[in-house]
């Protein structure tokens, strides 16, 4: 069986030296390193995705590489790749906030991936895509990943390179915001707000691009959580 389609991102899974894993449930291998997300036909593709008919129930056992992903008795093999990066033409109109602190988010808040999780993936996504600071958005994931479930350190690892779920393509490329905010039970709408976040500069960061690659975050804005959670 060939996949419909695979993240770029893991493809090079694919062909490299295999690895074993554990289906975790909701879709999600959990390989250790990384967890692989398997999504079926027409569902939301994700950065660290591929997706097919086969499902990935919890506790499913799984091995990905030397030119396949196995689950269970099924043998699948890579399919066209997806690229997870959007084309952004559609940049948010930005939120003047203080500048985020990695530590008291991460982790925090409902869903599957934690809400403080997602603000900072999109947060992290931004800074690459819209202002090309990816050392920074690296740097951000790379703090709150050790924080947090397997995962969403996983996504964040993705969001810093820009790589985003579906969802989130239909928003940068033509300002749709309906899917992203449909996605998940809070994900969608704390992505989307870290991406806001990231489209303006945070109090007290230079205007320069130079200067502003020294910054770090130095304020905790949990507050975000609530206000995008209770959202209508």
């Amino acid at each position: 069986m060939r996949a419909v389609s695979v993240s770029a991102s893991i493809l090079p899974w694919f062909f490299g030296q295999a690895v074993v894993g554990v289906g975790v449930g909701q879709g999600y291998i959990d390989f250790g390193r990384f967890v692989l997300a398997v999504t079926v036909p027409r569902a939301p593709r994700m950065p660290n995705g591929v997706e097919t008919s086969v499902r990935a129930p919890r506790g499913c056992r799984a091995s990905l590489g030397t030119g396949t992903l196995r689950i269970d008795d099924s043998v699948i093999e890579a399919g066209p790749e997806w690229n997870p990066v959007p084309r952004v033409r559609h940049v948010p109109r930005g939120h003047p906030h203080p500048r985020l602190k990695p530590e008291s988010l991460a982790g925090r808040g409902p869903g599957l991936t934690p809400a403080g999780d997602d603000i900072l993936a999109g947060y992290a996504a931004g800074l690459t895509l819209f202002h090309g600071l990816r050392d920074e958005a690296m740097a951000i994931a790379g703090v709150a990943g050790p924080l947090t479930t397997r995962l969403s350190a996983t996504l964040l690892e993705h969001a810093a390179r820009g790589e985003l779920a579906e969802p989130a393509h239909a928003y940068l490329e033509r300002g749709d915001a309906d899917a992203l905010d449909r996605f998940g039970h809070s994900s969608g709408r704390c992505l989307r707000l870290g991406l806001q976040l990231a489209a303006s500069e945070p109090e007290g960061c230079p205007t320069d691009a130079e200067s502003c690659s020294t910054w770090r975050p130095t304020e905790p804005e949990f507050w975000l959580i609530g206000s995008i959670t209770n959202a209508s």
